[in-house]
């Protein structure tokens, strides 16, 4: 009964958490079960928790037996579908026995359930794959083994593909690979029970690579993310990109970091000599406190008339920005609040995320609850009340996007006034641009024709 009441309570927090959730092909996700599903794990709790909102039937998870340490936690882990297992570099032991957990998996495996592991077996919050574990493969094995090979049991791969990980109002975009039957690995498991577990747990390395964007390093991760701030909107006009085509979106980031990783590969100096370019222009940006969306915005409308609209929703929505704001800022806050005091005790940077969306699951009930009852004891009238309940969720996303518009532009007049204080260093700054997107662009040609070449040949 806890479990799908929680569901039902994940799936609203994520729609108000996320600003989109967008999965490529959910068709080839199984109505149910027997079904494992594997995916990559940047985000913590955020993972399992944007999963399971995506599967039908009911998932339990393999969890790091280590957070099972009271009679409290194992209680509630359990309500929670929560399954212990044992790793190595937690208990310190040469060995560690999963024999029960294995079976226990089998059993459930048998009645048609539906399990999620993270085979990486860590969450680090990193553009790459760790090396995965072979426990997935060998509980997928030893299920079908211990039923003859007739459960029918896939292994569902999904690619997690977070925008800002740690960012309220941030994106995800879920990429599902092509189911691995385990039934096509019988014959192998029969003649070598170890290859078989190799191949299926390369097959989903294979597939999980293919759907995340990967980087070698941290050093190669900054330089993606500063080619995407400055190239990645040309490259959207180019295809034509509207906001609602993620998967295109999903591509034109993974192309760039494995551009990146081709001429690391076979051009290390020209990375090295463009490295310290692009660094420079965005710190300069930086200095002067202005963005490099700036130069990419289009500019369909006069000076004046576009000054004279902002400055009217500014005065005309001030108003529901207050009420907002008043009505929604303790809830809003303490969140976040929350999230970054978790961040400084732990110093894991990968919780605030998760850490944010539960706190306010908790928050946002208790004190518009509080709100409402208020309201209704001073007011003696339900349809007011009930017009002030819906009233809040719509007023605090306003007075949200009030702020961000606001702080969006005052860069802009920041920009402006630049144009009129330092039109040199302006100037400078659209040149060493333009001279970034023409080695960019040069960069781009060469690497399609390197591959097109290769394609020839081959």
């Amino acid at each position: 009964m806890l479990y799908p009441l929680l569901k039902i309570i994940v799936r609203l927090a994520l729609k108000v958490f996320f600003k989109s959730i967008k999965v490529q092909n959910p068709e080839r996700i199984p109505s149910k079960g027997p079904m494992i599903v594997v995916s990559n794990h940047p985000n913590t709790f955020m993972d399992p928790l944007v999963v399971a909102a995506l599967i039908r039937s009911e998932v339990y998870f393999l969890a790091n037996s280590s957070i099972f340490s009271s009679g409290f936690t194992k209680w509630l882990f359990a309500k929670l579908h929560m399954i212990p297992i044992q790793r190595k570099f937690d208990t310190n032991k040469e060995k560690v026995d999963n024999a029960q957990i294995f079976e226990k998996c089998y059993n459930f495996l048998g009645d048609g359930g539906t399990l999620l592991i993270f085979p990486e077996g860590t969450s680090v919050r990193e553009r790459k794959l760790r090396k995965l574990k072979t426990g997935t493969a060998r509980i997928a094995l030893g299920a079908e083994e211990k039923f003859d090979f007739n459960l029918d049991l896939k292994i569902v791969s999904l690619g997690l593909n977070y925008s800002k990980p740690e960012s309220f109002r941030s994106e995800v975009f879920v990429n599902v690979a092509e189911v691995i039957s385990i039934q096509e690995y019988q014959e192998a498991f029969q003649k070598d029970a170890f290859q078989a577990t190799q191949e299926i747990t390369e097959q989903m390395r294979l597939q999980l690579e293919e759907n995340i964007i990967i980087t070698q390093d941290a050093e190669d991760e900054q330089l993606m993310k500063e080619i995407e701030t400055v190239y990645k909107s040309q490259l959207s006009q180019e295809i034509e990109l509207s906001e609602e085509e993620k998967e295109q979106d999903f591509l034109i980031s993974k192309g760039i970091a494995d551009a990146v990783t081709h001429f690391n590969l076979h051009e290390p100096e020209r990375i090295q000599a463009f490295r310290p370019k692009i660094k420079n222009y965005l710190d300069n940006l930086e200095s002067l406190n202005i963005n490099d969306e700036f130069f990419t915005k289009r500019k369909s409308q006069g000076l004046v008339w576009s000054a004279l609209q902002t400055a009217l929703y500014f005065i005309l929505g001030f108003p529901l920005f207050l009420y907002g704001l008043l009505n929604n800022y303790i809830p809003y806050i303490l969140p976040s609040q929350v999230g970054y005091k978790v961040v400084k005790m732990s110093k894991v940077e990968e919780y605030i995320a998760p850490v944010m969306m539960i706190t306010g699951i908790f928050t946002f009930p208790i004190f518009y609850g509080l709100q409402i009852w208020t309201f209704h004891w001073l007011t003696q009238d339900f349809w007011l009340t009930l017009v002030y309940f819906i009233s809040l969720p719509l007023t605090g996303f306003f007075a949200l996007f009030y702020v961000n518009y606001f702080q969006s532009t005052r860069n802009k007049w920041r920009v402006f006034s630049l144009f009129f204080k330092k039109t040199a260093l302006v100037s400078q700054l659209i040149a060493k641009r333009t001279e970034i997107l023409q080695e960019l662009e040069k960069a781009k040609e060469d690497y399609l024709t390197f591959y097109k070449v290769k394609s020839n040949e081959s």
